[in-house]
């Protein structure tokens, strides 16, 4: 995977982590992963065509679902499962993936997102296609993020 594949979502996560949350959003680690992994608390899952192909998984801890909950709705609720709150999560990813789609298409590689999937029992195993996987890990005062890529130019 190229490293401006990874690139792309860096800065639209800080930046809607900022606009959206009001808190900063920082790089702690990137690293080639294994294709198989087991869900975090909760993911969000968002898949990848076009010129890419693939898919983006965001984990986040139970307490980090909550606290974004929490600043979006911007009431002290008790838990994050319930439509609204899933819906605010899964928007936070989808709005991630859709400004790093548009960076990557002006990079020259258009690709289109798919609504998020929330997954939301932790420990499942899961696989991907295509190769490894980077693990970007990111945090903030809400809590960490992690952010698997799972991004191939489609084969012709």
């Amino acid at each position: 995977m190229k490293e401006e594949y990874v690139n792309s979502f860096l800065a639209p996560a800080k930046l809607v982590w900022k606009k959206e949350l009001g808190d900063s959003l920082e790089l702690a680690g990137a690293q080639v992963v294994s294709s198989q992994f087991t869900t975090d608390d909760l993911t969000a899952i968002i898949g990848v065509s076009g010129w890419l192909e693939g898919s983006v998984l965001y984990g986040f801890s139970e307490d980090t679902s909550l606290a974004i909950v929490r600043r979006m709705i911007g009431e002290d609720v008790a838990d994050y499962r319930d439509e609204m709150g899933l819906s605010a999560l899964g928007e936070i990813a989808n709005m991630i993936t859709g400004n790093a789609a548009t960076q990557l298409s002006q990079a020259g590689y258009p690709c289109d997102i798919s609504p998020p999937v929330i997954v939301e029992s932790p420990g499942l195993r899961f696989t991907t296609f295509g190769g490894s996987q980077i693990l970007v890990t990111l945090l903030s005062s809400l809590g960490p993020l992690n952010v698997r890529l799972n991004l191939n130019e489609r084969s012709e």
